[in-house]
């Protein structure tokens, strides 16, 4: 499992973690481009996860980022039309990422694997 970001004290945080169930231990891997809270993160079909808008403790985020499992590094994916935090979003059956909702945008966003935006 991937913990991603987060805030202490409303201070975003850009550190991530990824906890192993079968031995119960954490362990520090490479942190996100962006530090941000109230993001979403979402598993792609290729075994990459999509992190997605979100807070920055001073401005709503349109920016997303891709985590590589194999490398534990971050890569700065496609922005959003525009700035969300609080949002869903739902991988749907041919590859692509619906984001929904959220604060301010009320409009929908699709992100495509294979273009990177």
């Amino acid at each position: 499992m991937l913990v991603a970001g987060g805030a202490d004290a409303g201070v975003a945080a850009a550190s991530t973690e990824l906890y192993d169930p079968a031995t119960g231990s954490w362990t520090p891997t490479g942190p996100m481009v962006e530090a941000r809270y109230y993001q979403t993160a979402t598993l792609l079909a290729d075994g990459n996860v999509l992190v997605a808008g979100g807070f920055n403790g001073h401005d709503t985020l349109a920016t997303a980022e891709l985590y590589d499992p194999l490398t534990g590094s971050w890569t700065t994916a496609g922005s959003m039309a525009g700035p969300r935090q609080g949002q869903t979003a739902t991988l749907l059956k041919d590859g692509r990422v619906l984001v929904t909702g959220g604060s301010p945008r009320v409009a929908a966003d699709l992100y495509g694997p294979t273009s990177g935006s």
